[in-house]
């Protein structure tokens, strides 16, 4: 059952990141009514042969040492019969898989397995991997396994961007768990929607990186049929600067010469850019 953390010297702010208070139990508790949400969880308690898993005859014998270690759950008719797994046992292979890439030992790997199946509420049987999972294969959440010095935990982006801007952990090992789900689903296809992305398109980001990296007095973007294919972009430089100078390095240009009672009195450089998805 899910309990609060609580460490000497970790405030009370910080140990309520992410936070599993009374809003988090009453959501749980609601979704948790929906029909829907039930066959849905019913469909992730189903075993099932992930064939993937047993067919590499090397991983088949890494599968059977972490069995008779105690660190994976599964069913098996027989000694001969294949593995079946259930969408959060799969999962935690995967995790496994992850961990032992990063030289995590088995030992330690055996005291992480209980939080990552850890139930929310008795009342409310449902574990956080699932409620996470949920939330990262229908609402495209970013999910995340974290395992920090003193603690194991599932964090969605918007979490992890708060513990870390608190300083909850100085070091850890981060997991997405996203990537892992879509090779267990891929007739699903398990994506993750960053917050940033839904927000910029390819265009925005272009007109935004151009602002910010060119040096420039004024930026003219010029558009048609509803894009914007080029920016022109003016610079104002001193007489003693030649044309030759404020060539160097740049192509399709023109360069005005400010002419005042027969001298130089300034020169105005106008780059013509065009944009990476334009077509002109």
């Amino acid at each position: 059952m899910l309990r609060r953390r609580t460490f000497i010297g970790l405030d009370e702010e910080k140990a309520n990141i992410p936070d599993r208070g009374d809003v988090f139990l009453s959501h749980v508790y609601h979704i948790c009514q929906s029909e829907k949400i039930q066959d849905l969880l019913t469909l992730f308690r189903t075993r099932t042969a992930y064939y993937d898993m047993d067919k590499d005859w090397r991983f088949y014998r890494v599968l059977s040492h972490w069995d008779s270690k105690g660190l994976i759950e599964c069913e098996r008719e027989s000694m001969d019969g294949w593995r079946k797994f259930n969408l959060i046992e799969a999962l935690w292979v995967s995790v496994i898989q992850r961990l032992r890439h990063l030289n995590t030992s088995l030992g330690d790997i055996g005291h992480i397995k209980p939080n990552f199946f850890e139930m929310i509420d008795w009342e409310c049987p449902i574990s956080l991997a699932e409620y996470y999972t949920l939330c990262a294969i229908f609402l495209e959440k970013p999910t995340f396994f974290v395992l920090a010095p003193l603690w194991r935990d599932f964090f969605f982006y918007e979490e992890l961007q708060t513990a870390l801007a608190t300083t909850l952990f100085e070091s850890c090992i981060i997991v997405h768990l996203n990537p892992l789900l879509n090779k267990l689903l891929p007739k699903e296809g398990v994506k993750s929607r960053f917050p940033f992305e839904s927000g910029i398109t390819f265009e925005q980001q272009e007109i935004l990186e151009t602002l910010a990296k060119e040096d420039f007095d004024k930026i003219t973007f010029r558009k048609e049929k509803g894009k914007i294919y080029r920016c022109d972009i003016e610079k104002g430089f001193a007489p003693d600067v030649s044309e030759h100078a404020l060539k160097q390095g740049h192509k399709n240009l023109t360069i005005t010469t400010n002419i005042v009672d027969g001298r130089t009195a300034s020169r105005t450089r106008t780059i013509k850019k065009h944009l990476k998805g334009s077509t002109q």
